[in-house]
């Protein structure tokens, strides 16, 4: 009888997450997955067939937390503001993380800004305010809110911007609602 696995992929993933939690993506090595686990490099190997295939399971992993941890999608009551809200916190809890994710060149960060994107268009186009309206003017407003919303997220992250919750919720709203006037501005020129 074959001995079973005692490490499985997930745990592979929660590790290398974790780690990337606390390290920049340079340092991330099967060697410090696997100590992380207490293990040897091996179930990382019998799982991942190279570090290149790990990262990429990887990312699709991080897909998934970033929707469950911010973007909720699944979760039709969900509202635009809530989730620029969720960005800006995630930024600011999980800055080291959200440095690696958003702004190393290690990880896919194109794909991950295409889901992010991908993700807010679908959050917006269940807006009461843009219930009636085409992709297109869903993509305007996008193209106006989300440069400030991941460019403060972004300074967040790098300690820029140090607020407690009462401030930074009006820092949010300012952004959603200036965003909103500008994109209605547009909309009637």
């Amino acid at each position: 009888m074959p001995r079973q696995r005692r490490i499985l992929k997930h745990h592979i993933l929660d590790a290398a997450l974790e780690l990337m939690k606390q390290d920049d993506f340079d340092r991330f090595t099967a060697r410090k997955i696997a100590e992380s686990l207490n293990a040897s490099t091996q179930p990382i190997y019998k799982e991942f067939k190279n570090m290149d295939d790990l990262k990429c399971h990887l990312t699709e992993y991080i897909k998934i937390y970033l929707n469950k941890e911010i973007f909720q999608t699944e979760n039709t009551h969900m509202r635009l503001r809530d989730v620029c809200a969720n960005y800006i916190y995630f930024a600011h809890n999980e800055g080291t993380l959200f440095s690696v994710l958003f702004m190393d060149r290690e990880i896919p960060a194109l794909s991950l800004h295409d889901f992010v994107y991908s993700c807010m268009e679908t959050v917006a186009s269940r807006h009461d305010a843009l219930a009636d309206k085409d992709e297109k003017e869903v993509h305007s407003l996008l193209d106006v809110m989300w440069p400030v919303v991941h460019g403060f997220a972004i300074l967040t992250a790098q300690g820029k911007y140090q607020m407690d919750e009462g401030d930074l919720i009006q820092k949010i709203d300012s952004i959603v609602t200036h965003s909103y006037k500008v994109w209605e501005s547009k909309q009637q020129a």
